[in-house]
């Protein structure tokens, strides 16, 4: 749905909701998609969204989960608070067990026990299993419901039993066992159409398996996707025996995730920031402890700026400082982001050189950006003093803090990924940090060694 329709759609459900159209209301919610209908909830007030919800829980049951499902998860937590257990539980009922996880994994402790203790053995039972795997995993996200064959089956009786269980979730592919349940070959539905019916499912399969472990990364399982173009990955545990599949809607989740955690990390912060944004204080916790490291460098930066500022007593050289400064930092963060991104997707590794290769290539931009802005500064510095060995220090200074800076962003993400230190986290910080500690003594190191030269 386009924009302006889902603006037309939230108009419409907020003055429903408004008036308590009940009916009205469910005639609109049974004509539109669950993700629109998501979309639209955007539009309205916490109490519009709570009675168009509950409504939905009420007319449509098979499709309420859904729409929370496409909310994110700190538009969902809110509205999830609002509801009884009882009500929570008859959302999960419907869906898959991946996405009941998800659901419930955002929920509070206590919220949650009381939602599972609602379910039926069975059903709670399965939650609590992948509850026992490790967050951000692929045992976590799974979808325990699959279809898998014996390889003995044939093609025909293996296509009228996917017939018997179009039930099934997304059948993309189907899945070979041998009798202990070991996942041993892999079929596209249309290698199955294509093949001669007669013919038994292990002599048509490929056995070139990609897969992943209950432990597997999650982010590490969207990589394995993109790069052989799946549309599912099979999940195995220590004896290979098929336990769930990731398929083609998680991976897009997880992409999403991934860079959006990313995103929050680079700038010191969590997205954690979404499901508490409206408490200042856990907020204001959450951003703190990479700000106290910036405000340390940052101190640092100052005191050294004094000193040098005492040592030479010659104002006119403060002029150019945040330029160069700034210059380091802006190049630094640039450079980090594209080295963290890089370790995080696979494009930058220990095989092959890539590293080194990564290096040197930000190495020669660097050195090309700095020597444009060393020319540019350098003149803008002449135009100001008339001085040769002022625009000198300017441009040597600007030149190697940038070149320095391409250097420090390159090289920290990598040296706390082989530390076993998230980048994402630590680079930020310390890349804006270093480069301005090394911007500011380079430019005032510079000046004290020309001194004589920069005050006739």
């Amino acid at each position: 749905m386009s924009t302006q329709r889902v603006e037309i759609l939230g108009d419409t459900m907020r003055r429903l909701a408004r008036r308590g159209a009940r009916r009205n209301l469910s005639r609109v919610l049974s004509k539109v998609r669950p993700g629109d209908v998501a979309a639209a909830l955007r539009k309205l007030v916490p109490t519009e969204q709570l009675f168009v919800v509950r409504l939905a829980l009420e007319d449509f049951p098979d499709s309420a989960g859904e729409v929370l499902l496409e909310l994110e998860p700190g538009e969902r937590r809110p509205l999830l608070e609002q509801l009884a257990p009882s009500e929570i539980a008859g959302l999960l009922s419907p869906l898959a067990v991946d996405d009941s996880v998800e659901i419930v994994d955002g929920l509070e402790e206590e919220l949650r026990e009381a939602v599972l203790a609602l379910l039926d053995r069975p059903d709670r039972d399965e939650l609590q299993t992948q509850f026992a795997y490790e967050e951000d995993t692929a045992g976590r996200i799974m979808n325990t419901e699959f279809f898998s064959l014996p390889e003995d089956t044939s093609v025909g009786d293996a296509i009228a039993k996917i017939r018997e269980h179009g039930e099934v979730e997304m059948i993309f592919y189907l899945y070979v066992v041998d009798p202990e349940g070991r996942l041993v070959g892999v079929l596209s539905l249309r290698e199955l159409l294509l093949s001669v019916p007669s013919r038994a499912l292990g002599e048509i399969m490929n056995r070139g398996l990609v897969t992943a472990r209950t432990d597997t990364d999650q982010e590490e399982v969207a990589q394995l996707a993109s790069r052989y173009d799946f549309l599912a990955i099979p999940v195995v545990d220590e004896g290979r025996r098929l336990l769930g599949l990731v398929t083609v809607d998680d991976v897009i989740d997880i992409v999403q995730e991934e860079a959006e955690e990313d995103f929050y990390k680079m700038v010191g912060t969590s997205d954690d920031e979404l499901l508490y944004r409206e408490r200042a204080w856990r907020v204001a916790g959450i951003r703190l402890p990479w700000l106290l490291v910036n405000l340390i460098g940052l101190t640092l930066t100052g005191v050294l700026m004094k000193q040098f500022q005492l040592r030479l007593n010659e104002a006119f050289l403060l002029a150019f400082a945040p330029v160069v400064m700034g210059m380091g930092g802006n190049i630094g963060s640039q450079t980090m982001t594209l080295t963290v991104r890089g370790l995080a997707t696979g494009r930058i590794g220990e095989g092959g050189g890539r590293m080194r290769r990564f290096l040197f290539q930000q190495i020669r931009i660097g050195l090309v950006v700095a020597l444009v802005c060393a020319a540019v500064a350098a003149a803008v510095a002449a135009f100001l003093e008339q001085n040769p060995a002022y625009s000198a220090v300017v441009a040597s200074s600007l030149f190697l803090a940038i070149v320095l800076a391409s250097l420090i962003g390159s090289l920290l993400p990598m040296a706390f990924e082989r530390m076993g230190i998230d980048p994402a986290v630590a680079s930020g910080p310390m890349v804006t940090t270093s480069s301005d500690i090394t911007g500011i003594l380079v430019y005032f190191g510079l000046a004290t060694l020309m001194i004589d030269w920069l005050v006739r």
